[in-house]
């Protein structure tokens, strides 16, 4: 996967978005997961959940389809978010697991 990929998307192709059992699941890789009871949101990537802090608030009147553009701008927005924090946590660990490589090399 090239550097960055996770942030590329296509400006009129709309984020996938789903609701299950209280939960809404927004996109597709990583996914943005929110309780919609509790709160408690998470950012699935392909090797692990990341609690993700953040408060997302989506009226149910959004929810239900009313005004779609204004749900689909909300989407990008908390979407876009997350992928920037998955793609910098991806870099962070790699960047560790490189340094820890180092260190071992130069003992």
């Amino acid at each position: 996967m090239e550097e960055g990929a996770v942030l590329v998307k296509e400006a009129e192709k709309k984020i996938p978005m789903k609701i299950e059992e209280g939960k809404l699941y927004i996109g597709d890789m990583p996914q943005l997961i929110v309780d919609l009871e509790t709160q408690e949101n998470y950012i699935r990537t392909e090797e692990r959940l990341i609690s993700y802090k953040k408060r997302i608030e989506l009226s149910p009147d959004l929810l239900a389809g009313k005004r779609a553009n204004v749900l689909q701008t909300a989407l990008e927005y908390y979407y876009t978010q997350a992928c920037e924090i998955a793609e910098g946590i991806k870099i962070a660990e790699e960047y560790r697991q490189k340094a820890n490589t180092t260190v071992r090399e130069k003992r």
